[in-house]
């Protein structure tokens, strides 16, 4: 108590994760909201068991080298060690992505495809590319894998909460509107499936 504590910040609910975005976009990422989702995200059981069950990043070396470099590395093999050390997402799961989202339906064929547990990190790549934010919810259990990386020890972009899904994905848009000044589209997650010519 002599030292003094840090401010109490109030629990608030939101009730949808537009009305949690526009909150985040009103204060250009940088107010107590986000501060309260990364202590959320922080102090998750679940989410610390999912990243410690993840190999280090030394033991998926295409991963590693995808997160410091981008695309520009050998994405079947990225796609490949995701498929082989990644943990399957529950339905419901949200995730959110910045970045080009111009359709009622996506497919994923040259991923893996970069996503993240914290809406304001999308913000941030959405406002870099002029995009748009996608609220991303996982469509049925065990269909998707993803690799996420860990948020603690000596690493890079740790502050992203980065979640890495795998490759042949489908998204399927369910709702779309205006939060401040980015479009935000919401889409169910699928596991894609090229249909067959007759």
């Amino acid at each position: 108590m002599e030292q003094g504590v840090s401010e109490l910040i109030p629990s608030k609910v939101h009730a949808s994760y537009e009305a949690l975005l526009n909150q985040i976009i009103s204060d250009e990422g940088l107010g107590a909201t986000t501060r309260a989702v990364e202590e959320a995200l922080k102090s998750s059981v679940v989410y610390k068991e999912w990243q410690r069950l993840m190999p280090c990043l030394r033991d998926v070396p295409l991963i590693r080298a995808y997160r410091r470099q981008g695309t520009e590395i050998d994405l079947s093999g990225v796609n490949q060690e995701v498929l082989c050390n990644g943990g399957f997402l529950r339905a419901g799961q949200i995730l959110f992505s910045g970045g080009a989202f111009a359709s009622e339906e996506v497919e994923i064929t040259n991923g893996p495809m970069s996503t993240t547990m914290h809406p304001s990190v999308a913000r941030w790549h959405a406002k870099k590319v002029n995009g748009q934010i996608a609220i991303l919810k996982i469509a049925a259990s065990h269909s998707v894998l993803g690799f996420v990386y860990r948020v603690t020890g000596n690493q890079m972009f740790k502050h992203e909460y980065e979640i890495l899904l795998q490759n042949n994905l489908r998204l399927v848009q369910t709702s779309i509107c205006c939060v401040g000044e980015f479009q935000v589209r919401s889409y169910d997650v699928h596991p894609y499936t090229a249909e067959t010519p007759n």
